[in-house]
């Protein structure tokens, strides 16, 4: 439905050359991210109204969100999937914040646990993100400066002698980024590195010197995709 709709709207957006038609998918692709998080986040502070959670849930988003983008993690294949599992996990939130809000001691055993686990992993390169081996590095960076930032917040609330409601809140963000990185690990919901340095290896000798040979040669047997232009250093 949200893709039918993404589709449709780009389109008339290409129509009318408010964009090129080579930027397209890359329109879709946005839209369809703002719909979604926008749904989902919304339904959520809906609900927090509804429990008079706002504010606390306001840190929670503002936490999660900043650092889920950076350690990607575990993702379900259908949105209604994955909506449905967040406004789940919201609720479960409102309950247990309550219970680990008494007990400090579990939650800062179990935060400071979660940290280390996104230090030492960082991200999950999800195969629908198929990250590049720098921009995989770069969001691991990215991560662990975010975990770090947020980890030290929560410590310097605590000192300050905040309510331990919001503390719990902002706690339980890093817990479950750092949860569903775990599971993507555990499920291999990510690109495996070593199959693509196989392929990369057997791919690299024609990817490198076989396009721009002198004269070219026909790659194809019953096709030929077209070979990409290379231009020369001399021509740059």
């Amino acid at each position: 439905m949200i893709e039918k709709i993404a589709d449709d709207l780009i389109g008339q957006m290409t129509e009318a050359r408010l964009i090129d038609k080579e930027m397209e998918a890359r329109y879709v692709y946005v839209f369809i991210c703002w719909i979604e998080k926008f749904i989902t986040v919304g339904s959520i502070i809906v609900i927090s109204l509804m429990f008079h959670k706002l504010l606390p849930t306001i840190f929670f988003l503002v936490f999660f969100l900043e650092l889920r983008k950076r350690t990607g993690g575990y993702h379900l294949d259908k949105f209604y999937r994955c909506y449905l599992a967040s406004i789940v996990s919201y609720l479960v939130i409102v309950i247990i914040s309550e219970k680990l809000s008494e007990h400090p001691q579990w939650l800062f055993a179990i935060v400071l646990l979660a940290i280390t686990g996104i230090g030492l992993i960082g991200t999950a390169n999800h195969p629908n993100m198929h990250m590049t081996s720098d921009e995989l590095m770069e969001s691991k960076k990215s991560a662990r400066t975010i975990v770090l930032l947020e980890g030290c917040i929560i410590l310097g609330c605590v000192l300050l002698d905040a309510d331990m409601v919001y503390v719990s809140y902002m706690a339980i963000a890093v817990i479950l980024c750092a949860a569903l990185l775990c599971i993507a690990k555990i499920f291999k919901q990510e690109v495996n590195k070593k199959v693509l340095k196989v392929v990369e290896h057997v791919m690299r000798n024609e990817a490198v010197y076989g396009i721009d040979r002198f004269p070219p040669a026909c790659m194809g047997i019953f096709h030929q995709p077209k070979r990409p232009i290379i231009q020369k250093k001399s021509e740059r």
